[in-house]
């Protein structure tokens, strides 16, 4: 959870009120105190309707007063007058005044409990029709002054009573702004009308001066409402926002707490409460600091610890700077503690559970240094951890450094399945951990290959013999999933300085020197001498010339034709690369295919390949499809979908001539992600083949995974067909299968008549490819042969290499 310290927190919880406020009530513009409109009943929402609604019905006693006041004032001028209308004037405003509170009645008793918004309006409606009869028969007993008699007094009254009641109703009704309008009105046009009945100019200023005091009373009673309502919806406002506010702070996952500059609590969450020891029930408002150690001793919780929790508090506020620390429960729960300064002194205590991310972040850590599988350091982590105990001023301290890797790991894994490897390379990981000298390291550098520090000087037949029993101790039978196996070890050992003070040199020489203990036979050991150092150097050069190779023109594309087994004719041919080193002669693509893929530059001869395979196969006839192979790594350092697209796109080749094979080990890298690709390339109508099919442990599964054309048989299903009736009936299964499964079969390695004519009888096969139908010939050569082929339709391959 991202953790808001401080005041940000109260803010953001203070908006989360707000929004909370506007999503209830709506998008009103009301809800904007600083500048708020006018507004009538039915633009407000209910609780604030409701509210004005019961103050004009509230004050029952003025409205008794006022009533028997103005009963009275006309009898008062009837007696000075003798004016029968004045007892009219009277009985009417009795009238009036007492239906009014006969009404205000009614209401008090429907109004006990909550009303609807149609009930509120129905309210509101009925005060302001009482009221403005009431006010009218007021300004038309001041307007009869005016027009029955000539008495300044009656004069005065009139308009001294009318005014009055009408500062009464601004003081009384002003909450409503419909009642206001309609009772200044009543009131105020008669009264007006009244005082211009006289015709003398002083009471016509009299009746002028009126309408701006009215309108003055009318605004004032605006400016009224609008307090009122700011009031009114603020408190609304708050209310929701200290809810709001409540709930939030009740349920975020951290304990909380604001204090004040005197160690006082202003606010404590019930998650502080449960991290520091306190009771639910406990009310820390204006309690120090100090109740923290004794509600815990009280409680007989972790006494010590809130001591010192108490302690660290109470430093942070004297220091009042930001502050972070950590400390432990008595049952194990790491909790950390951040402090915040306010600006007005006190500041926010914010305290989280860290155990379960400490916990994962050690795991992390774990994760990033040790091998996942054999819990042995990672490669990454065990060149640090060498550096720093080994490294010195002028390189690295004496040390032996031996380079292992299982022999016959691969068959095993590819046979029994890797959750079988994986479990194999566990038990060898714990057997060279129990054989470790004192200060020894070992760690996993990959696959099954494993690399051990030893610090110190040792002679040769000290490493020599813990050389022999660490592979003496690997080969020690083991059973895993029910099978017996055992597995060698060969080792490539380097020492420091006789070799070198360069960490990563040395690993170099140590591999060199496995490689050549894998040489001399295996399950043995070899030390780097000078002698294994050409070997070195030579593959620096060849590595350096590889990189080279290409800019300088010295690789070409051969090309060995796929005859189909039944009109004997070429339908394809496959593209394999050949390096023309100018001193070393041909370079077998056995020796720098994998110097490529480990320098980093196969994706530039692959891309080579592919666009030079294209180039040729236009000069074909449009009958012939070309082969191109497409390695693992490209796959996982290139976009192999672009590198096709841009290839048929420079030269113009039909998708359908293009066909790209690839091997099961670029499946086992991501099968995911391969089938993508290789779906996309077939949308695209380029054919896929799955090349040495049968030489891996999961060939099959791939036959309904992935968007195959073809499957190309490896050499070795051949090899014995002519004297082995089972690898004769393994071959024909595998191709059966391949067959129902609608895919293309191409055979490999076909070099004798005897085996050909093999599978043509008995095995169900589409191509055949090998050395009796042709070696690898140049770009130039096979452009010729296809074109003879062309033009002898009615002939074989073989009839045409006669013929040729």
């Amino acid at each position: 959870m991202r953790k808001l310290t401080n005041e940000k927190l109260f803010y953001a919880m203070l908006a989360m009120g707000r929004f909370s406020l506007k999503r209830e009530f709506g998008d009103m513009n009301y809800f904007h105190n600083s500048d708020l409109e006018p507004m009538d009943g039915r633009k407000l929402p209910g609780p604030v309707h409701d509210s004005v609604v019961r103050s004009l019905y509230k004050d029952q006693k003025s409205l008794l007063v006022g009533t028997l006041s103005m009963f009275v004032a006309p009898l008062v001028l009837y007696f000075r007058t003798h004016d029968s209308a004045q007892l009219w004037f009277s009985a009417l405003l009795l009238l009036c005044g007492s239906l009014r509170l006969i009404d205000g009645h009614w209401f008090k008793q429907a109004a006990v409990g909550a009303l609807d918004s149609v009930a509120v309006k129905r309210w509101e409606n009925r005060y302001a029709i009482l009221a403005s009869l009431y006010v009218g028969v007021l300004g038309l007993w001041c307007f009869a002054g005016f027009a029955r008699n000539t008495d300044e007094f009656v004069h005065l009254m009139g308009v001294a009573l009318t005014l009055a009641y009408i500062v009464g109703v601004f003081g009384r009704n002003f909450s409503s702004e419909r009642v206001v309008q309609a009772q200044i009105l009543c009131a105020g046009v008669p009264m007006i009308a009244g005082v211009l009945l006289k015709s003398d100019p002083y009471h016509f200023i009299l009746g002028l001066f009126l309408v701006p005091l009215f309108f003055t009373i009318w605004l004032m009673s605006q400016n009224l409402r609008q307090i009122l309502f700011s009031a009114v919806v603020t408190a609304i406002d708050n209310k929701i926002i200290a809810e709001r506010f409540d709930i939030a702070l009740s349920n975020i996952s951290h304990g909380m707490a604001m204090v004040s500059a005197g160690g006082k609590f202003v606010v404590a969450n019930s998650r502080f409460a449960a991290l520091v020891g306190l009771p639910d029930t406990l009310d820390t408002l204006n309690q120090g600091l100090d109740i923290l150690p004794q509600i815990s001793a009280t409680r007989q919780a972790n006494h010590a610890n809130a001591i010192l929790l108490a302690e660290m508090c109470q430093e942070c506020l004297q220091a009042g700077q930001a502050a972070r620390f950590r400390h432990v429960l008595q049952d194990g729960t790491m909790v950390e503690t951040s402090y915040n300064p306010t600006a007005g002194g006190g500041g926010v205590f914010v305290l989280e559970d860290v155990t379960e991310r400490l916990g994962s972040e050690e795991e992390i850590r774990k994760l990033a240094s040790f091998d996942p599988l054999t819990h042995l350091p990672n490669r990454r982590f065990f060149d640090l951890e060498v550096h720093r105990l080994l490294m010195g001023r002028s390189g690295l301290e004496p040390c032996s450094i031996f380079f292992l890797d299982l022999d016959n790991f691969k068959d095993i894994n590819d046979t029994l399945g890797h959750a079988t490897g994986d479990k194999l390379l566990c038990s060898v990981a714990l057997r060279m951990r129990s054989r470790m000298p004192e200060k020894g390291i070992v760690c996993r550098f990959g696959g099954d290959e494993f690399v051990i520090v030893v610090p110190g000087k040792m002679r040769r037949k000290d490493c020599s013999a813990l050389a022999d029993q660490v592979s003496a101790d690997i080969a020690k039978p083991m059973v895993i999933d029910g099978h017996t196996l055992s597995v060698g070890a060969s080792i490539g050992i380097a020492q420091c300085p006789v070799n070198g003070r360069d960490y990563n040199q040395l690993l170099k020489v140590s591999d060199v020197a496995l490689y050549d203990a894998k040489a001399r036979g295996r399950g043995c050991h070899s030390f780097y001498s000078d002698e294994l150092g050409d070997v070195v150097r030579d593959r620096r050069a060849l590595e350096n010339d590889l990189r080279q190779a290409l800019g300088r023109g010295q690789m070409q594309l051969h090309f060995q034709p796929l005859v189909d087994v039944n009109s004997g004719r070429i339908k394809t041919c496959e593209a394999l690369l050949r390096w023309q080193h100018p001193e070393r002669g041909a370079v077998s693509p056995m020796v720098f295919i994998p110097i490529a893929e480990e320098i980093g530059i196969i994706t530039q001869i692959g891309k080579f390949v592919m666009e030079k395979a294209a180039q040729n196969c236009m000069t074909w006839p449009e009958d012939i499809s070309v082969a191109v192979n497409v390695s693992s790594l490209q796959f996982q350092q290139s976009d192999v979908c672009a590198l096709v697209k841009q290839a048929l796109a420079s030269s113009g080749l039909d998708p359908h001539r293009l066909e790209v094979e690839v091997t099961e080990s670029a499946m086992l890298l991501n099968i995911a992600e391969t089938t993508q690709v290789l779906s996309r390339l077939a949308d695209s109508g380029v054919r896929i083949s799955l090349d040495d099919f049968g030489t891996g442990f999961s060939s099959l599964s791939y036959l309904h995974q992935l968007p195959l054309d073809k499957v190309k048989i490896d050499r070795s299903f051949i090899e014995n067909i002519e004297s082995d009736e089972k690898s004769l009936v393994l071959l024909s299964g595998v191709t059966h299968l391949a067959s129902e499964l609608g895919l293309s079969i191409t055979i490999e390695g076909v070099e004798t008549v005897e085996q050909m004519q093999i599978l043509r009888d008995k095995v169900h096969v589409d191509e055949m490819q090998g050395y009796l139908f042709g070696r690898p010939v140049p770009a130039d050569d096979i452009a010729r042969l296809l074109q003879a082929q062309s033009k002898h339709r009615d002939i074989s391959y073989s009839q045409l290499q006669v013929a040729v």
